[in-house]
């Protein structure tokens, strides 16, 4: 080591016995290099204790491997861990990620967007929520773009999507398999029409597999609620009780909901999975702790954050924006106490 002196690559390339675009060239792993002179040169910045100047090297190239994602709630545990399996997977690839919670706004979302022009990121993975079509113009660009979630199509950006209208129909084609009839959907949209949520995509899934077994949907199952919290899936099974609804098996269009649902079906002495059936939806990690552990769509979270990643980094790497294509995870069902796996025949 020289000293107190900060070791540049001149003293590598000195040290190694070859040129300074040798090092160079080795540093930013260009190809056609002798295996020699690259052992040589490992071995001379091992000696000398060199540290790339990552900040120089950003500047020169004009990237600063930092992505941008930006999801509608960090308090919602799905986007939570979704955050933290898009943060690995980008570790992974050498880069790190600035995260911005939008909390539920429209105009947080849209200024998420316009930050894309200060260059402080080298591509946007976003998630809104409370954008519409008449939003897609802001989306304009040339930037590297990657869409999440069920609120924005037509975006000219790869876009990578959970399965829920089919993750939907699985759950009550399990709960029907299971010989319940009387499914109660909480956190439904029960008119769907002119809404493109993942609440308004479930329900869809939920009354198609209905309609394919030929069991009628009785709306009054379908029950609307104020948010998808754990306190709004007890209020919901309050009320459902407290009316008189007959129901024999529960479908929470989250996993939130869900625990406020076994919660308050154990408070009413109802039994779980005996008396009611209950799956979630978006396989959260302390889903498998309740008590009882609860089933649950698993939308392929992890495998979100990886096709979202690594489209991202493909679109930093070339330059340029890629095409529209829609990217779609798999789903899974997680089969636990609250609606168990059916015994073969």
């Amino acid at each position: 080591m020289r000293g107190k002196n900060r070791v540049t690559m001149a003293d590598v390339a000195h040290e190694a016995g070859v040129s300074v675009a040798s090092v160079s060239n080795f540093l930013n792993k260009q190809p056609y290099m002798s295996e020699a002179m690259a052992a040589r040169i490992a071995e001379a910045i091992d000696r000398l204790g060199y540290k790339v100047n990552s900040s120089a090297r950003n500047l020169r190239s004009g990237r600063t491997r930092l992505l941008k994602l930006v999801i509608p709630d960090l308090r919602q545990v799905y986007f939570s861990e979704l955050a933290e399996d898009i943060l690995a997977e980008a570790r992974q690839h050498g880069y790190g990620v600035i995260v911005e919670s939008t909390t539920n706004n429209r105009a947080r979302e849209l200024e998420s967007i316009a930050s894309m022009g200060t260059h402080s990121a080298d591509g946007l993975i976003l998630s809104p929520l409370m954008m519409t079509v008449d939003d897609i113009a802001a989306l304009d660009g040339d930037y590297p773009l990657v869409l999440l979630g069920e609120r924005l199509f037509g975006v000219n950006a790869p876009h990578v999507v959970i399965r829920n209208r089919e993750g939907a129909a699985a759950a009550t084609y399990h709960l029907l398999d299971a010989g319940c009839r009387r499914i109660a959907v909480v956190g439904a949209v029960p008119h769907p029409e002119h809404d493109f949520s993942s609440g308004s995509i479930r329900t869809h899934g939920y009354r198609e597999a209905l309609a394919a077994r030929g069991i009628p949907c009785d709306d009054s199952l379908l029950i609307e609620t104020q948010g998808w919290g754990s306190a709004d899936g007890l209020v919901a099974v309050d009320t459902m009780l407290e009316s008189g609804l007959q129901f024999d098996a529960v479908f929470a269009l989250n996993d939130l909901l869900a625990w406020g649902v076994l919660r308050e079906l154990r408070e009413r002495g109802v039994a779980v999975p005996d008396d009611v059936r209950v799956i979630g939806f978006d396989d959260v990690e302390e889903s498998a702790y309740m008590v009882p552990s609860l089933s649950t769509v698993n939308p392929g979270r992890e495998a979100i954050a990886r096709l979202a990643v690594e489209s991202i980094i493909q679109q930093v790497e070339s330059g340029s924006r890629a095409p529209a294509q829609t990217i779609e995870a798999p789903y899974s069902l997680s089969l636990r106490e609250s609606s168990p796996a059916l015994a073969c025949a």
